[in-house]
């Protein structure tokens, strides 16, 4: 994806968690979490699939050193194998969410646009946001066309 992808458009879905204003979008993982620098000039990660805002522990500019996970290609490289092959402008999707159970494994796994994954997950946050661990929800879809 472009480093010159407009952050506020790219991330409108998870204003609710930070303040778009406030970051400059640097990089996008292979499994759509964006890489960013804040106005301070500390580089952080929106991990889109655990819907939480993380901030590098060590010191470095190499997204794959600050956040490993994120940026695995040892897990890339398995869903490559499988056949799952995303190209410009996508990224890996999860079938099942991780956070509600979901495996890493290749066949829950699918090549999806970047930006509509992005924004999908941002909703799916918000949504679930103030559920406890193992209570039961209901999401509400919303087909909405994602500028990009």
């Amino acid at each position: 994806m472009s480093m010159t992808t407009d952050l506020k458009i790219l991330a409108k879905d998870w204003s609710w968690l930070i303040d778009l204003d406030q970051f400059t979008l640097i990089e996008v993982s292979p499994f759509g979490d964006l890489f960013l620098r804040d106005s301070s000039g500390a580089f952080c990660l929106l991990d889109i699939n655990q819907g939480e805002l993380q901030y590098a522990q060590v010191a470095g500019s190499d997204p794959a050193v600050l956040f490993p996970m994120a940026f695995d290609m040892v897990i890339a490289l398995d869903y490559l194998k499988a056949g799952v092959l995303p190209e410009d402008g996508q990224c890996f999707g999860y079938k099942s969410q991780l956070v509600a159970g979901g495996s890493l494994e290749s066949a829950n796994v699918y090549v999806a646009t970047a930006a509509e994954y992005i924004s999908f997950m941002g909703d799916f946050h918000y949504q679930i946001k103030d559920v406890a661990d193992g209570e039961t929800v209901m999401l509400k879809v919303v087909n909405h066309k994602v500028v990009q």
